[in-house]
């Protein structure tokens, strides 16, 4: 099955959505299917991150110009072109696909009329807003979604973070966390996603570092336009270690004991793992899954405004709680999601949907799923 993910990043896109594309993306190939992408070349892409993870990269034509969003659900910059154009450029540049995989706010049933249309394939789209599309299956990990939320005659609707697009390294890890405890002296995770344009984490690291017996690790990337800043605080002060990228974030994340971060993809990470969390909403498109973890008793809000003011009683209110808040989190997602969608891909490409098929046990993992 030939799979190629249509999905940008960019210093106003952020990292998220190559990031899950990635996962699922690893997941395919480890089934034996051939995964490419096609991205536009934009300030801050993951065009070579994508590569170097081992995947072919399509490079469409660029933008004749850029346009800054206006506002943070000004999604309609995030495409700097017409979207006919971009679909038609996409034919061009990608020729032949089974599955073509969407995961853009700007890009929805336009383009996938005219991509499927052409390439008579198969169209996956992930999205976490309740956009139109005309696709075979819908992908939306938010807690709390419902099939129902789609009005998407003839599409596969899979909704919840049953579907959340984790790494097996999560999965691996679950069991580890249900018996994980806090420390006396606590660790503490700072990771506001790959951009964060407005920066949080120093916010963040200004008002609480002061007040508390804590050791903290930060995660900012190279692309964040605060990067130097922050990387310069992080140097001037003790107990405080800056880190530009890990790859098994989910050994970072069993390794300390309270997370403060926005409410994007990483939020079913910190479920699956059980890690306490304060969220810190920095994007109009976090509004719900930060109200869905509040209302499940799995996280504390605060806003970008309210960190010199609340920060602090948050972090003292989810040391108390600490122990609930593990297991509100570690109901909510079990890292398996990936697994599932994949399974669902692969029915659909299937001439007979209601066909089985025998696999042999060949890995730990399969053991542990068996037994």
């Amino acid at each position: 099955m030939k799979v190629v993910f249509r999905v940008d990043a960019s210093v106003w896109i952020g990292s998220g959505h190559v990031m899950r594309c990635l996962v699922l993306a690893d997941e395919l190939v480890s089934h034996g299917h051939d995964v490419s992408f096609a991205c536009l070349p934009l300030e801050g892409d993951m065009r070579a991150f994508i590569g170097e993870r081992g995947f072919n990269v399509i490079t469409l034509t660029a933008p004749e110009q850029v346009v800054k969003p206006a506002h943070d659900a000004d999604y309609a910059a995030w495409l700097p072109k017409p979207i006919p154009d971009d679909a038609h450029d996409f034919i061009h540049h990608v020729h032949a696909a089974d599955v073509v995989v969407t995961d853009h706010y700007a890009i929805e049933k336009q383009w996938h009329e005219i991509v499927r249309a052409r390439l008579n394939c198969k169209i996956v789209a992930i999205d976490d807003l309740v956009r139109t599309h005309c696709a075979d299956m819908i992908i939306d990990q938010t807690l709390g979604r419902q099939a129902s939320d789609y009005q998407a005659a003839g599409a596969n609707v899979l909704a919840g973070s049953d579907y959340a697009l984790l790494s097996r390294s999560f999965s691996r890890q679950r069991e580890c966390a249900l018996s994980r405890t806090s420390r006396h002296d606590p660790r503490v995770l700072v990771s506001m996603g790959g951009v964060d344009a407005p920066n949080a984490t120093l916010n963040v690291l200004e008002a609480l570092y002061p007040h508390v017996n804590a050791t903290f690790t930060v995660l900012l990337s190279p692309r964040a336009p605060h990067y130097h800043e922050v990387k310069q605080w992080c140097s001037n002060h003790d107990n405080v270690n800056h880190v530009d990228f890990v790859a098994d974030m989910a050994s970072l994340m069993m390794s300390h004991d309270i997370a403060i971060g926005a409410p994007g993809t990483t939020s079913w990470e910190r479920a699956c793992l059980g890690l306490p969390n304060i969220l810190v909403p920095l994007a109009d498109n976090q509004k719900m899954v930060c109200q869905q973890l509040v209302k499940h008793y799995a996280a504390i809000k605060v806003t970008l405004d309210e960190i010199p003011t609340r920060l602090l009683h948050a972090y003292q209110t989810t040391l108390n709680r600490w122990e609930a808040l593990k297991a509100a989190n570690l109901a909510l997602c079990d890292g398996r999601g990936v697994k599932r969608v994949v399974f669902e891909l692969e029915q659909l490409c299937r001439d007979n949907v209601n066909s089985y098929r025998l696999e042999r046990a060949s890995s730990q993992q399969d053991i542990e799923l068996v037994y």
